[in-house]
């Protein structure tokens, strides 16, 4: 598992409550039709491949939302 620097994680909060609701639908398609559809959502939507790829991989490597 690959931790999370906290030194730069600040560059990668959430932009806004747009981004932070489009990412919440992809992680519950993901639960709902599968990993396949969630990414294509996410694509779809703007959302960078790096954020993709740690919202489903797995609930530990999620942000919070504050």
């Amino acid at each position: 598992m690959e931790a999370i620097d906290t030194r730069t994680a600040h560059l990668h909060v959430r932009k806004d409550r747009l981004h932070s609701d489009i990412v919440d639908k992809g992680v519950l398609l993901q639960g709902q039709v599968g990993t396949m559809c969630a990414l294509e959502y996410l694509k779809g939507h703007g959302i960078g491949i790096d954020v993709i790829q740690r919202v489903l991989t797995g609930p530990e490597r999620r942000r919070k939302v504050s």
